[in-house]
């Protein structure tokens, strides 16, 4: 009996699957005084955008920010660096400067930098070294560097296998950046700054379309997108492909190299985020960037989905799915949080990973009355708004696949909320409020 406790416990502190060692990551939130250094690829899209707006709300927390009591309020030194297509570099700088004229007019917090996900790491890197550099005149022991690798091409292109490959390599490429400055650092003789790396990864790096979970009832963090393939004719079962492939990618390079470095500095420490199918509303727009743009906001298949939703261009689907602030604020409090010092040194390698999302299904006639509701409120407060309540249809088809509507289909719940500090919105919340936005953006 004493065995099997001893047993039953190893598998709930360090899990292994295909060499990969996850465990629990431990608490509580940093909320010192050390300078950081956060770095988002990917980041003008709908998570992106988002991961940057909760960093700056962490930084400048106003009255209303319903986190406000959770969030450092010293970060006035703090930097983060967008990074994003050359060809979005003017119109980032001025979203994020009128974001930054409403907050604080004399900071300089955001930097956009150029990212090419295809470039081998060499936009990337040089984002780091400029990171690294901002704070040359700090103790960097006092200093964390956290990497968002956010950035990955999602949708139909025309070589869906090449596009999987190259997110794939775009996750490996992350992991060398980092590995390639701790590197650099140690050669130079400097003191390291605590390092860390955050993936978005994803559902579809648990579990493919129909997968039977591994304890035969509902998916875990301990699950595995075992079946996804490359396949030139499926875009879908490409993209779910690479995610896994990136993640498990990404975390076995992390691993070989911190199994090189036990009892000594330069560890890097590395979570996996795996959220669900992304909905919500994208961050405020600063008026002064509504004046002079005529750019609405980052695009998104999630928008657009929502968007044909309620315009009864498409039946209403039912999706297991999160809160993109829900998103953003895990993707915050993993870069951010403390890791026990007995973890980070004479250790294994340290990978940590979550499944981010409510754990059931919420029924498409629910939703759908969640969209109904925020087309009722719009209308009460304009009046000119051209929706028809009756045009919206839901699928009453699909029944949830492997694990029906309204069962539970993942475990997430109790370790965001005990270890990230994330409570998830209710899926009726997020569709109103999404819908809302929407609805506001085409009337006004």
């Amino acid at each position: 009996m004493a065995t099997l406790f001893i047993l039953f416990l190893s598998l709930c502190l360090n899990i292994s699957l295909h060499g990969l060692s996850i465990q629990p990551l431990p608490t509580p939130l940093a909320k010192g005084k050390g300078k950081s250094i956060s770095i988002v690829t990917g980041a003008n899209g709908y998570v992106g955008r988002q991961l940057v707006y909760s960093l700056l709300s962490r930084q400048f927390p106003t009255a209303n920010d319903e986190h406000s009591d959770s969030i450092q309020k010293d970060g006035a030194d703090d930097i983060i660096i967008c990074l994003v297509r050359p060809n979005h570099i003017s119109s980032e700088k001025s979203y994020w400067n009128a974001h930054m004229n409403k907050l604080y007019s004399n900071n300089k917090n955001i930097k956009v930098m150029p990212y090419d996900m295809l470039d081998g790491g060499v936009t990337l890197y040089n984002a780091l070294q400029w990171g690294h550099q901002y704070h040359h005149s700090t103790n960097l022991s006092s200093i964390s560097l956290c990497l968002y690798h956010v950035a990955s091409t999602f949708g139909p292109t025309s070589d869906p296998i090449q596009t999987a490959e190259q997110n794939v390599k775009s996750a490996q490429d992350a992991v060398r950046s980092l590995t390639k400055l701790i590197h650099s650092i140690q050669c130079n003789g400097k003191t390291l700054p605590k390092v860390r790396m955050v993936l978005t990864s994803s559902m579809a790096a648990v579990r493919a379309t129909n997968q039977t979970p591994l304890n035969g009832k509902y998916y875990t963090h301990k699950d595995w997108n075992t079946l996804s393939k490359l396949d030139c004719e499926n875009w879908g079962s490409c993209y779910q492909w690479s995610k896994a492939e990136s993640e498990r990618n990404a975390m076995e390079m992390v691993m070989e190299w911190n199994n090189d470095r036990i009892d000594q500095d330069g560890v890097l420490e590395f979570v996996a985020l795996c959220p669900s199918f992304v909905f919500g509303p994208p961050p405020p727009m600063p008026p002064t960037y509504l004046e002079n743009s005529n750019k609405s906001g980052s695009t998104s298949y999630s928008v657009e989905l929502v968007k044909q939703w309620l315009y009864g261009k498409s039946e209403v689907q039912s999706r297991l799915c999160v809160d993109v602030r829900d998103v953003a604020l895990a993707h915050v409090n993993a870069g951010t949080m403390n890791l026990s010092p007995e973890l980070t040194k004479g250790t294994k390698p340290h990978c940590y990973r979550y499944i981010l999302s409510r754990e059931e299904r919420l029924s498409s006639a629910l939703v759908a009355e969640a969209l109904k509701n925020a087309i009722r409120k719009v209308k009460t407060a304009a009046q000119t708004i051209d929706v028809d309540l009756s045009k919206i249809k839901c699928d009453v088809k699909f029944d949830g696949g492997a694990i029906k509507i309204g069962e539970r289909e993942v475990e997430a719940k109790e370790r965001l909320e005990g270890d990230l500090g994330v409570v998830c919105r209710s899926v009726e919340e997020t569709m109103e409020d999404m819908a809302n936005a929407i609805l506001l953006d085409d009337v006004f």
